[in-house]
């Protein structure tokens, strides 16, 4: 909880008066006309499941689940990690604006989990045809390295007529992340990413931490087993991992997956507090994909992540 202080000028008083407000006297001589208002500002942190599922639905499917995004909102700042197909209209149903969205953290490159020209060209004509704002203009893209170095040519097949440049007034800000990687997002909030292990080890892709001054949220991408995944956990409150090895075929998480124990098994590892198994397909019985997890021994909160969930800080 911060401490906010807000100055008003005589004519909105009256209005001012009518909310929750202690009224502290005037300001000074110099501004005798003026009362200064303070009170409390709830600052917070929570995560929108956007997209939970993976490339497309099984015959087991019975609740579609859209492709993999998760949106973070950190005292107001809007950060997204993954940015598939379609993101725009499930940020509209969760009620925020495309505009409003400053920073989009892509794990990998897979078409379900990256469709970046989209979401820059939606981001760009809300601008042009809305109401500009502070952030309809901002917008930052975190890319492994490797991805980030060869997105100009992806851009460029997308509008060739500009040559593969941006607008005049709105050219986002494309970072390419190194192993180890870390940036200050605002202060105290915190982006790390590390490489992971996906597509037999030769796919570019990471994870990311996102520490903030009200906890911290891990997000897998999607991985294999490997090392980097304890590192970026480590005692978050929030663990979101990658589940999209079915049980009974953990053999197979060579190309780059895991399976619910394996998700089980990292977060006990890890200390976290809560355990979101996604991107996971339809295939086992949710009771016993948790129940598989549960066997690793780990007993914090384990959920299976569905479209439209919403974590909070300090709710859970």
């Amino acid at each position: 909880m911060r401490q906010f202080s807000f100055i008003f000028f005589q004519p909105l008083r009256e209005h001012i008066l009518s909310i929750s407000v202690e009224a502290i006297g005037c300001v000074d001589n110099y501004l005798p006309n003026a009362c200064r208002f303070t009170y409390p500002i709830p600052m917070s942190l929570k995560v929108f499941a956007l997209g939970t599922g993976v490339c497309a639905d099984t015959p087991q499917t019975t609740v579609s689940r859209q492709p993999p995004g998760f949106l973070l909102d950190i005292d107001g700042m809007y950060l997204l990690f993954d940015c598939s197909e379609g993101i725009r209209f499930r940020l509209k149903n969760a009620g925020v604006d495309i505009s409003q969205v400053t920073h989009v953290a892509v794990s990998h490159a897979h078409p379900d989990h990256a469709a970046l020209p989209q979401f820059i060209q939606t981001k760009y004509c809300s601008h042009l045809f809305g109401t500009p704002s502070a952030t309809s203009t901002q917008l930052r893209i975190y890319l492994p390295a490797q991805l980030a170095r060869d997105f100009p040519h992806v851009w460029n097949w997308h509008q060739p007529e500009n040559d593969g440049r941006y607008w005049d007034d709105f050219v986002p800000k494309i970072i390419g992340m190194e192993d180890g990687f870390t940036e200050e997002l605002a202060p105290g909030v915190t982006l790390t990413a590390h490489h992971v292990y996906h597509g037999f080890g030769r796919h570019p892709a990471m994870g990311f931490r996102l520490e903030t001054p009200h906890g911290v949220i891990a997000y897998t991408g999607d991985t294999g087993v490997c090392d980097a995944l304890t590192q970026l956990a480590q005692n978050a409150h929030l663990l979101i991992a990658d589940c999209s090895t079915r049980m009974g075929q953990e053999y197979t998480s060579g190309y780059g997956h895991m399976g619910p124990r394996q998700c089980g098994e990292l977060a006990l590892r890890a200390g976290v507090k809560e355990l979101w198994l996604t991107h996971y397909f339809d295939c086992d019985a949710p009771d016993a994909m948790r129940n598989e997890a549960r066997n690793a021994g780990y007993f914090g909160t384990i959920v299976l992540a569905t479209d439209g969930m919403v974590w909070e800080s300090g709710a859970s």
